[in-house]
């Protein structure tokens, strides 16, 4: 959908908007966000826009600065080491039950077909990262379907925006890619292996980015707190 010079545009589709070009870095982290530039952009009036820029600053996406202006939020990987905290706890828990249930011959079929979906996508493609993602979404969606608790990651799902961003950031080369599709296909080992031990270690490994947040904090301090 066109979103500009649309008088009709509300503030929460606007922030909506707004959230997904700061989760997919076309707003980099610390960048200033003019009130007037995007209420020419939008068509809209300032009002509206601060609206937006509010909705923005209570989801941690924008810092409002006195005298300064508003600014992308800077990637706080303390946020992050939470919300993965509680997903790596969700998606082990999801194993341990894989693993104590009498056959898994399909689930692990299944996830061998979305691990192969994920490695077969051509790097050329209009929008690969996002593609990728989604492959991604559903191979982990299959942990949680086969233990009948397709809808718990919603419990995290707003602010999962920071992972999501910071995965972006993280994967801007196609090295990160093919380590995930490694990860992957070692979970699913495990799984068929019925080694409980090696396949909560093999999802905290992938799931749990934090580590590899710091050494890019090391070396690009600009984007972080």
């Amino acid at each position: 959908m066109e979103l500009q010079k649309n008088p009709m545009l509300t503030a929460e589709e606007i922030s909506e908007e707004l959230s997904s070009k700061i989760e997919k870095l076309e707003f980099m982290p610390g960048d200033k966000i003019s009130e007037n530039e995007l209420s020419a952009h939008y068509g809209v009036s300032r009002h509206v826009i601060r609206n937006a820029l509010a909705e923005l600053k209570s989801r941690r996406l924008v810092d409002v600065f006195p005298q300064r202006g508003t600014f992308v939020s800077l990637i706080d990987m303390e946020l992050i080491a939470d919300i993965l905290f509680m997903r790596v706890a969700i998606e082990q828990e999801a194993i341990a039950r894989i693993i104590e249930m009498d056959d898994i011959t399909m689930l692990v079929k299944n996830l061998k077909a979305a691990s192969a979906n994920q490695r077969n996508l051509d790097e050329n493609t209009k929008n690969f990262n996002e593609k990728f993602y989604e492959l991604d979404n559903e191979f982990h969606a299959l942990l949680l379907e086969a233990v009948g608790r397709p809808n718990v990651v919603n419990i995290v799902t707003d602010p999962y925006i920071h992972v999501r961003r910071f995965r972006n950031f993280e994967v801007r080369t196609i090295e990160r890619m093919h380590e995930i599709l490694i990860e992957h296909e070692n979970i699913i080992k495990a799984i068929e292996n019925r080694d409980r031990v090696a396949a909560r270690k093999c999802m905290g490994i992938h799931i749990d980015t934090v580590g590899r947040g710091l050494d890019l904090k090391l070396k690009e301090s600009q984007y972080f707190i």
